[in-house]
Formats: structure tokens, sequence, C-alpha cells
């Protein structure tokens, strides 16, 4: 039996697709090993996790971590101290475990375990002298060459920490080597794709995180709301658009979910937060068509993490036989196939053309449901775990 740590890096509203990953991981490790789960979220529970996410955590423990915002300063004196420090930060999250593995957007800490595995969500900051976007400063590396030589090494001692690397769409692979220096194997995350084949009815479904500007990785529902009501003015009748996910409980966030329900007001629209997981389930059971529009107006290049970096929701909405029209950006190129199993929209007035399509053909719906089905079991919860698993346990 081995002694696993495992810490989520994200802070976000709500429980979300990282949150899921490492319950999945969680919940399989603990059959055979002693797991923890480290996390920055301090109303989060197992119970509650375990509920969200479908999984069983009685026997994880949850340890809540206050996140540290004062990275040691370099000093030119004296760097063997500097790297030390940056060593010893976050420290008591590995140096107990026989493996530990963190799931990050953000730079990881130094793994002290005797093995590290690093689950990289998207490498939302860059590497030492690393242009956001890719590329090499060049001009500040001639300028302060000793700081460069010193950073560099510290940087490539982080990653050499962790034995394994993966990331988590082909997207975020590619991002980690231009922002992080690292080469990653991609390991698709878990999805739930078990669901009930059940009579569909006239549902357009949006599934994720309520974010307020400034938090980042946004889901855009204020643009749909607004597609959605354009539709309604423009001729659509008999449909329901249901806008689901999760939201931290603050008076900022209960404000932000007041004005998305004005935005709301007076079409077919049904904004929920914090929704049960089978009620989700069932939603998605008699949902027709599947939204989403994380990206949506953010530069590709100066912004990549706005953009969804894989799609869990996405491939749920899949396995339950719901359509999904999602925006041509991030890991959604992964998941859908252009007119086969879905479609990949790049402006809003397409979002409102391919779900026209879909609405007013229904032969279209059932064929397209069919190949989502279909195409949506590559990408399960079983797959993740033993894809992953083989890499952490297999050859240690």
């Amino acid at each position: 039996m081995l002694n696993i740590g495992i810490y989520v890096e994200p802070v976000g509203s709500g429980i979300g697709g990282s949150e899921t990953v490492v319950a999945v991981l969680a919940e399989a490790l603990a059959k055979n090993h002693r797991v923890d789960l480290w996390h920055h979220i301090p109303s989060l529970s197992a119970e509650h996790l375990a509920e969200s996410s479908g999984t069983d955590l009685n026997n994880v423990t949850l340890r809540y971590v206050e996140r540290n915002r004062n990275p040691p300063q370099l000093s030119r004196r004296n760097p063997w101290r500097h790297y030390k420090a940056s060593r010893g930060l976050q420290a008591a999250l590995s140096e107990t475990y026989d493996v530990f593995v963190a799931v990050v957007h953000d730079i990881p800490p130094f793994c002290h375990a005797a093995r590290g595995a690093l689950i990289v969500l998207f490498p939302a900051p860059t590497a030492p002298y690393v242009k956001l976007g890719g590329g090499f400063l060049i001009k500040s590396a001639v300028r302060h060459p000793a700081r460069y030589l010193y950073q560099s090494w510290e940087w490539k001692k982080r990653m050499d920490s962790y034995q394994v690397k993966t990331a988590i769409s082909d997207f975020s692979r590619v991002w980690a080597r231009r922002h992080w220096r690292i080469e990653c194997e991609v390991v698709y995350p878990p999805v739930d794709t078990r669901f009930r084949r059940a009579e569909k009815e006239s549902i357009l479904l949006s599934v994720g995180r309520f974010t307020m500007e400034g938090e980042g990785h946004g889901k855009k529902q204020p643009e749909m709301l607004a597609t959605f009501r354009q539709m309604e003015v423009e001729g659509l009748r008999g449909w329901e658009y249901f806008c689901v996910g999760g939201i931290r409980d603050s008076p900022e966030h209960h404000l932000y979910f007041t004005e998305l329900q004005d935005l709301g007001a007076g079409s077919r629209v049904q904004i929920i937060a914090n929704v049960e997981r089978d009620r989700l389930k069932s939603l998605y059971e008699r949902a027709s068509i599947f939204w989403h529009a994380a990206g949506y107006g953010d530069d590709d290049d100066a912004q990549p993490v706005y953009a969804e970096h894989f799609g869990i929701s996405t491939v749920e909405a899949m396995a339950a036989g719901c359509v999904p029209v999602v925006i041509n950006k991030g890991g959604q190129r992964e998941i859908v196939l252009h007119g086969v199993n879905g479609f990949l929209w790049d402006t809003l007035k397409e979002l409102k053309e391919y779900s026209g399509a879909l609405i007013n053909d229904a032969q279209l719906r059932v064929r397209m449901s069919a190949a989502a089905r279909e195409s949506a079991s590559r990408f399960s919860r079983k797959a993740f775990v033993e894809n992953f698993l083989k890499r952490l346990i297999g050859s240690h």
C-alpha cells in the first residue's frame, strides 16, 4: 500500500472539471492505497465533491491548504538560499508521500515524493524568459545573464522533480511545450459516460461554472442567453434553454447570478446553480442540443487559457445523445467532428444557424445523436484510470 497525495491547484467557482479529475483519480487509487486530496476551496467537503462528481470518496481524506501568494524573492548574492526556499515552499504537500500527483494550471510546487506526476490542465503562466504565446525573451536574458541561467536551471529542476508529465488534451500539450518547455503525453480526462437512453425533448443545454468577469476562465453564459433570446425574437417556439453550472457561495457571486437571471427574464430559460448530479444527468438525457462558448471573443494567441482546455461537459452531453454545437476552439476540436457528431462554430450567427438546422430536422438530430454517443465512449472514466495509472504506478 502506497501513501499518495493528490493536489488540485485551481481555485474556481464551484466544482468543475479539475475537481472531477482528482475525484475520479482519488476514488480509483483509494481502492488499494491511502490517499489524501489537497485543495484550496474552504467550503469543499468530501460529501459535496463525491455527490457532484458521481464518485465514492469514503476512503479519501480531503485536506484544505491556503494558497501561497508570496514566493521567495531572488537574491543576486545568494541564489542557493532562494533555491532552498523555493524547494521548501509547499513542501508539506508532497514530502510525506510515496507518490504525488499535481493537477495544475499554475506553476507546480517542487515534488518531494519518490515519484511525481503532473496533470497539466493548461499552462497559464510561462517559464522564465518565455513569452506569452511562446518564444524567447532574448533581450531580457542578455541583460541579466546570471539571473537567466539561475532561473532556467531552477525551472528545469522543478519540472524534473516530476517523472510523469501528462496533459489533458493535445491543445494543452502544445501549450505546455510553448509555455513550460516540457513534453507531455496526452491522457484525456475522465468523463462519466453512463447515461440512460431517454426520450429527447426540445431542450437546449449548457453546463459550466458561473464565473464573474475577471475570474479567468469564463463560460460566456451572457452571450448564450442573448443568442437564445435572439432566436426567440426570430421565431423560435417550443424550445427551452437550461443554463446550468456551479457557483461560489459569496455575495458577489449571488449578485452575478441574479444579473444572469435578469438576462433570461421573459424567455423560456431556466438558470440553475449547483444542481444535484442526478438532476444534471437527467437534463443531459432529456436535452437534444448542447451549447458551449468558452473562449468566444478572446484572442487565441494572447489568451489561449480562456478556451476550453478539453471539454468534459461536452463529452458528457454527447454520451447522453445530446448533439454538441460548440465553439471551434481549444480541446473542443479534439472531441467534435464537424458535421458528423456535432457542429463547431466561430460566430454567434453560426451558433444560431447550426442549432436551427438541428431544431428543424429531426432525422439530422437522431443521426448526429447516435454518432455523438458512439464517439464519447473513448473518453470514459475507465479509459482515463487505465491510461494514467499505467504511467503512474505501472513503472513504479
